[in-house]
């Protein structure tokens, strides 16, 4: 027994020491590793635990470096906004010019678009809606152009090529009663307006107030003699009433005032076959042709030339025509009448009847 307690004894300090080493070894390797984790000199040459550490030491500073970066920076995130987009340029005005330029190339679609875009840019000038109506009128849009019209005169009232054209419009349209109302209320403004007095007369005749218009025509010419169209319309309308060596006056100063009027030419023509002067009026119909062959003139030259011989001579001429109708128009004494009321230049007598 006692050998085996003196064994034990003995194992007893052995392990004792033992275990004493072992926490020797444990308390320097302690130190050893805080002494390198405090920032001990570099060494990179030696074994590889350390070599760790201080990758992790250095790997750990620079996240603390990038995180410290980071935080001075405002974060981005999907609700930041995005770079603004390029501003597409901003659309042209439309001028005033432009929308007239291609009004007066005809282009009345294309003025129509150009003169909604000013009307709409500038909704207070009248002359953006009066053209406007214009365009719509020429086009065929007579609603469009009615309602711009009247747009323009509510913007300016007093303003008389809105009401001439608005009769005009109405006119077409087939209420010439308002037109004939638009017509006054545009005379009554410029009792010299030539283009007031003529649409008043056809808006009177499309009334069947005949009589009236001719008197408006008559009033038109008395203050400008040589307008073509009020000559023309004066002329057309005697026509229309059977009145035929009446109407040969006025188309022949008509024409005189224009002879390159296709329309002129063609009434002319056509008073003067209706009142008996064939040869005379294949000479109208054939200078009608000359200017525009597709014109109607066409058919009365091709009518007349069958039935006229080729030598044949004009009783009347236009220049006679026309001098005779100015001197009954203005001076009313270089004119004589027939014995059925007719008039005709010194000399001249109608045939073929």
């Amino acid at each position: 027994m006692q050998k085996k307690t003196a064994g034990n004894e003995t194992a007893g300090p052995d392990r004792s020491e033992k275990v004493l080493r072992w926490l020797a070894m444990a308390l320097a390797m302690a130190c050893f590793v805080a002494a390198a984790a405090c920032g001990g000199e570099d060494r990179g040459g030696e074994s590889g635990d350390t070599q760790v550490i201080d990758t992790w030491v250095v790997a750990q500073g620079a996240e603390r470096q990038v995180a410290a970066a980071v935080s001075d920076i405002e974060p981005v995130t999907v609700d930041t906004a995005p770079s603004p987009p390029s501003v597409p340029e901003e659309p042209r005005a439309v001028s005033y010019g432009d929308a007239e330029g291609a009004f007066q190339a005809g282009r009345y679609g294309e003025a129509i678009d150009l003169f909604s875009a000013y009307a709409e840019e500038h909704p207070t000038n009248p002359w953006g809606h009066y053209m406007l109506g214009l365009s719509a009128w020429k086009a065929g849009h007579l609603d469009i152009s009615e309602t711009h019209l009247l747009e323009s005169i509510g913007l300016a009232p007093d303003q008389v090529k809105a009401r001439v054209n608005l009769a005009r419009v109405l006119i077409e349209a087939g209420r010439p009663g308002e037109a004939v109302e638009q017509a006054a209320a545009a005379e009554e403004l410029d009792p010299a307006s030539i283009q007031a007095k003529r649409v008043h007369a056809r808006a009177l005749a499309e009334s069947g107030d005949h009589d009236s218009a001719l008197g408006k025509y008559e009033d038109a010419l008395w203050i400008h003699p040589d307008d073509g169209w009020s000559l023309n319309n004066m002329g057309y309308l005697l026509v229309q009433l059977g009145r035929y060596d009446d109407a040969i006056g006025p188309l022949a100063l008509a024409v005189q005032v224009d002879s390159a009027n296709v329309t002129f030419l063609n009434n002319f023509g056509s008073a003067l076959e209706s009142a008996g002067f064939p040869v005379a009026a294949l000479a109208a119909f054939r200078s009608a042709v000359e200017v525009d062959p597709g014109s109607r003139a066409a058919e009365g030259a091709q009518r007349l030339e069958a039935r006229i011989a080729p030598d044949a001579v004009p009783a009347v001429t236009r220049t006679e025509l026309a001098q005779a109708y100015r001197e009954e128009l203005i001076i009313g004494s270089s004119a004589r009448s027939d014995s059925a009321g007719r008039w005709f230049p010194q000399g001249a007598q109608p045939f073929g009847r």
